[in-house]
């Protein structure tokens, strides 16, 4: 009887193996098939949006039964890491590819000759309102693409952030922000900018009304960040010169940068830049069933809820930047994954000096089909050094919807030191 189930086990496991193996060697992923405009059910009066793919069914679980068979094909060494952590948590469901991405016409159209990257690549040429490197060979021609990807023209809007300690117990935080965009479609950019954004901390009380201003330039060499903050307790405005690279937010506990905010920002000069190639990797995508569940069942011990998150094989640019010599960063080595159709980043991994693995993050995507366009529904970032996770920019159906606006309400001339004080109080 013993020999018996020791034989049934061990056809269930090579059984399993074999179809591991030929997911692997069989899947291709198809053409695009881009969400163009809101799926029945959409209800702009709700922070909604419901899931185009309500009947797809999981065709592959991964977790701490067969996650070495991966290691070398579709994985990535975050993903690894986070098993070997949390062998009996983690898990990734992996679904069918649907390569959902768009952007608005106008991007498209305007898309029709590549940008010409100046001054060692800190800026860009060219560029009007469209992708600016369509037919990417360099490294940065990714970087670029991500930073100018398609975000609206003004973005208005809310949202919390958790810092989540491997006890359960969290710090809540939340922020206000205005952003305005150059790079978009609708409006000439004569500027030279990137864009503007002013943000506001509405929690904790303590840090209540603490305000910044950030104005990003399209060329870091020529005009680097300008950034001033508010103090609420002296009511005074100063230029901060620090928030940028490596500055650390006293919100984020440590766990991440100034320049690691929405995958990638800011200025480019501190590495060394180095392409990869295009690979095949399990990326978080389409995440409808996360934007769909209350945050309280989103926030676990160690990591978000596996079971609503989505996975789909992807097509990565992958980039690897090296600090250079003399220069200074706290993170030494980074490697980025960059969605081939979108340009978001969809993962990175951080490393020390001696490329120890210290950070593992993660940016779910999905299709905001009423702009349309791509966007992460929250940054995730783990630390496996201290295994708590850092969960920012979340944007869920019981949290405020934020706001794309093609009108452009602010002036421009609200983002100024004086305006930065209105806005603070």
């Amino acid at each position: 009887m013993f020999k018996k189930i020791v034989l049934l086990v061990a056809i269930v496991l090579l059984s399993n193996s074999i179809y591991a193996e030929n997911y692997i060697e069989n899947y291709e992923i198809k053409d695009r098939q881009p969400i163009n405009e809101p799926i029945n059910g959409y209800n702009p009066k709700i922070n909604s949006y419901p899931d185009p793919y309500p009947d797809d069914k999981i065709l592959l679980v991964i977790d701490k039964n067969n996650f070495d068979q991966f290691a070398e094909t579709i994985l990535t060494p975050g993903q690894l890491e986070m098993f070997k952590l949390y062998p009996d948590t983690f898990k990734m469901n992996v679904y069918e590819s649907r390569r959902s991405c768009s952007v608005p016409p106008e991007v498209y159209q305007l898309t029709k000759e590549n940008a010409l990257l100046i001054d060692e690549g800190e800026g860009i040429k060219g560029v009007v309102g469209s992708i600016p490197f369509p037919n990417p060979t360099e490294a940065l021609h990714h970087v670029w693409n991500h930073i100018l990807r398609y975000r609206g023209v003004e973005i208005y809007g809310s949202s919390p952030f958790f810092i989540i300690n491997p006890d359960g117990s969290r710090t809540y935080g939340a922020g206000e922000a205005i952003a305005k965009n150059f790079w978009n479609p609708f409006t000439k950019n004569d500027k030279g900018l990137q864009g503007m954004i002013m943000i506001k901390v509405t929690h904790p009380p303590r840090l209540a009304d603490a305000s910044a201003l950030i104005i990003e330039s399209l060329n870091a060499f020529e005009t680097p960040r300008r950034s001033w903050v508010y103090n609420p307790g002296t009511r005074r405005v100063r230029r901060a010169p620090d928030i940028a690279y490596d500055y650390k937010p006293s919100a984020s506990q440590g766990i991440t940068t100034a320049d690691q905010s929405g995958g990638f920002n800011g200025a480019k000069d501190r590495y060394n830049w180095k392409s990869l190639g295009v690979q095949k990797k399990l990326m978080p995508y389409n995440a409808y069933k996360f934007h769909e569940t209350p945050i309280e069942e989103v926030l676990q011990p160690y990591h978000v809820n596996q079971n609503i998150l989505r996975y789909e094989l992807v097509n990565v640019n992958v980039v690897q930047a090296d600090l250079k010599s003399g220069k200074r960063h706290i993170i030494p080595h980074r490697t980025m994954y960059f969605d081939l159709d979108s340009h978001n980043m969809l993962s990175e991994e951080t490393y020390d000096g001696e490329m120890v693995l210290q950070t593992y993050r993660e940016f779910p995507l999905i299709n905001f089909y009423d702009q349309p366009m791509c966007l992460s529904i929250h940054e995730a970032t783990y630390d496996l050094a201290t295994k708590r996770y850092e969960l920012s920019s979340v944007r869920s159906i019981d949290i405020p919807k934020i706001q794309w606006r093609l009108e452009v309400p602010h002036e421009e001339r609200m983002f100024t030191p004086e305006g930065l004080k209105r806005f603070a109080r």
